[in-house]
This record gives C-alpha cells, structure tokens and sequence, in this order.
C-alpha cells in the first residue's frame, strides 16, 4: 500500500486546497461554527488526505463498505469509483445539508440520515469488509466514542478493515489518547501513516485490522 508523500504534496498550502473547496468549503464553516463537538474541522478534507484514506482501504468491488460521516463526499467519491459499480456502499450522515448534498452526487451510494453509533440498524453483523470513518473522534465524550466504535465492531466481518484520520494538533488531546488505546485493544494490528501536511488542520490516517 503505498501513501502520497511527493515533495511537491508536502510544499503545497492547505490554504489553497481549502480556498479550492468552494461553496462544499463555507458550508463547513457555518457548520463548525452551529455544532464544533460534531463538526472537527473548518474545512472539507483536502485530495491529498482523501486520497491517503481511501489508499488505506482494503476491499474488493463486490464488497461491503461503509463510510461514517461523509460530509460532502470527498471520500465518497474515490470509494466509489473503487467499487466500480458493484458491492454495496453505504454512508451514515446526520447533518440534512450534507445529505441533500450527497444524494445529488451519489446516487449509486446508500444515503443514510442516522448517527454512526446506529450501524447495527443498516447493515448485518460482520458483513462490512472495511468501515471508513471522516468522523472527529478527538472531540468525542467517552460515551459517545465507546458506541460508535462497538458498532463498528460489530458490524465488520472477519479480518475487515476500519481506517480513519486524526488531526495532529490534537493527537495529545486525552480523548483523541483515550480513542488509540481503544483502537490498540480492540483490533490486532494498528498502523498510522506518514503526516498528510496539505490539509487544513494537518492529519494523519490509523489503519486497523479485526481478527
């Protein structure tokens, strides 16, 4: 599996990639200023951290794949195109501008306005291949992260796959230590990938695969 760290990535300003987000950009914006502990970030996330999150991913085109909190998409999209037209994709978003948003651009894709902590309800236990996550552990209360991830554990299948992102500012914060501990119990392998510096805040990927 390989991660995009070319030099010119790491020179390039977020600032730019943030700018170039457009109108999916100032939706964020108002957003993170209504709900901060829901919303983790000003901006939507940059090609460069998409694209290091979705090659993480491990699935095949007739697999299962859920992704939790999609925002507007920009996962979506480069799983989507993975997939091929074939499998099941499906993406759980409570925020209603978001889904008015994603069901015009990803038909293909299974829209559901529900919280992630809800998975048990969409899809069967352990059928997922991989469950992507773009969603702000770090701002989580304990509870909240305990529910979301026991969901996500019961819904992947044997040996499946869940990859999600952290931002670097707040790696120390204790729920973003408290949320990799839980990471490190409960999977058996855990991996992070090198520091996706064009994003706006700077982040990281986690890798984690169930037995």
């Amino acid at each position: 599996m390989s991660f995009d760290n070319k030099p010119e990535t790491l020179r390039a300003d977020p600032f730019v990639a943030a700018l170039a987000a457009g109108g999916r950009g100032l939706r964020f914006v108002e957003a993170f200023l209504r709900e901060p502990f829901k919303v983790g970030a000003l901006w939507p996330s940059s090609s460069a951290l998409s694209r290091a999150v979705v090659a993480s991913c491990e699935f095949a085109p007739d697999d299962t794949v859920v992704e939790l909190g999609p925002g507007t998409g920009n996962f979506t999209e480069l799983l989507l195109e993975r997939l091929a037209g074939r499998g099941r994709m499906l993406a759980l978003e409570i925020s209603p501008t978001n889904i008015s948003v994603l069901r015009k651009r990803f038909s293909p894709c299974e829209i559901i306005e529900d919280s992630a902590e809800n998975l048990a309800r969409h899809v069967a236990p352990q059928s997922a291949r991989c469950v992507v996550s773009g969603l702000a552990w770090g701002n989580m209360l304990p509870a909240l992260q305990d529910r979301i991830l026991d969901a996500v554990l019961a819904s992947l299948a044997p040996g499946g796959q869940f990859v999600a992102f952290g931002y670097l500012h707040a790696k120390w914060l204790p729920t973003s230590l408290r949320f990799r501990r839980r990471l490190l119990r409960e999977f058996r392998q855990v991996e992070t990938t090198p520091i996706v510096w064009c994003n706006l805040p700077p982040a990281f990927v986690y890798r984690c695969w169930r037995d």
